[in-house]
């Protein structure tokens, strides 16, 4: 008898770990976004990444020579364009698509120098380089740097076996988190190719996620390293040979204290914006109008600013329910 009932318990038990583990992944809601436009000057040119800081929309368009343009929210009016690309004391060589808005203005990553730069900017056309530390490392370059708080950085691993490394204040380096295993892997392609990915951070610097290219995927880490959530959204299709893999996620995500904001490529009919918290809950899907490749959440305007790279005289707004971000404010650091 006793044995009939210990059968019995273990099976409940594997069923609802079977259960948890293939449960499917479902956004609540869907919601369709009609966009406004705002007609600007021909300015943007394959503009690479979209962010705000100081009221002001900056895009980053790496392939020009100037590398930044400002412009004033919410009306999008076209302020100034600064940051020469060079190699002068003021000017930046290859940066990284990471930007954080600061007091005085925004500080980003320069690869080819393993530079921190910190950049003081106004509305009236202010542009000043206030600080740039190197960071006392070897390991060059730094990939898909990312701004965490106490002053720790994370980056991609150079050891294969893991995906991050992480700097501590301390200059301690620690790589951590070993690659999911759930993709076709070709003979001597790296993982690092392989799971290819975009991060970003929290704005405090508390939590950093991970979005796969070729995997529906999401995971969640804390400053510190530790992965807080795993989402698989989708069974990977499994690829070999010359077998093109389904890009998933290709445009940089954009994000706030409460929620993740990322395009979701799967459909070539409509792009969809999924909303997660940052306790990897789905929140919503918007589903929008434009084909959109970068964009960026305003809080304090309740809207999505983006552009589509074919077109380089507009900028689209779609308004968003601020009610949806406020159901995921509920997380422990």
């Amino acid at each position: 008898m006793r044995y009939n009932i210990f059968i019995f318990l273990i099976s409940i038990f594997l069923c609802s770990c079977t259960f948890q583990k293939n449960q499917p992944v479902f956004f609540p809601t869907s919601v369709n976004l009609q966009f406004d436009s705002i007609v600007i000057p021909p300015k943007l040119l394959s503009v690479t990444r979209l962010f705000i800081a100081h009221d002001m929309l900056i895009a980053f368009e790496q392939r020009k020579d100037t590398l930044f343009s400002f412009w004033k929210l919410p009306e999008c009016r076209y302020l100034f364009s600064a940051g020469i690309k060079g190699q002068g004391p003021d000017d930046f060589l290859t940066l990284d698509k990471v930007f954080v808005e600061t007091v005085n203005g925004f500080k980003t990553f320069e690869l080819s120098s393993n530079k921190v730069k910190e950049i003081k900017i106004d509305t009236i056309g202010g542009f000043k380089l206030l600080v740039e530390q190197r960071l006392n490392i070897d390991q060059m370059p730094l990939n898909r740097f990312t701004f965490l708080s106490d002053s720790s950085y994370c980056f991609l691993s150079d050891n294969d076996n893991y995906e991050y490394t992480l700097l501590d204040k301390e200059h301690h380096l620690r790589s951590f988190s070993p690659y999911p295993k759930v993709l076709y892997k070709e003979k001597d392609e790296s993982n690092s190719y392989l799971y290819n990915k975009l991060l970003v951070s929290r704005p405090d610097g508390e939590r950093f996620a991970t979005f796969y290219a070729y995997v529906k995927m999401l995971r969640i880490y804390n400053k510190s390293g530790e992965m807080l959530k795993e989402v698989v959204m989708k069974e990977p299709v499994k690829t070999a040979g010359n077998e093109e893999r389904t890009v998933y996620y290709s445009a940089y995500p954009s994000a706030t204290n409460q929620c993740i904001y990322v395009l979701n490529n799967e459909s070539e009919l409509q792009k969809c914006l999924e909303v997660w918290s940052w306790d990897g809950t789905p929140i919503t899907r918007y589903l929008l109008d434009k084909k959109i490749n970068a964009f960026v959440i305003s809080e304090k305007y309740n809207m999505i600013y983006a552009i589509d790279r074919d077109v380089d005289n507009v900028i689209y707004t779609y308004k968003i329910n601020p009610m949806v971000s406020s159901k995921s404010i509920l997380y422990k650091k």
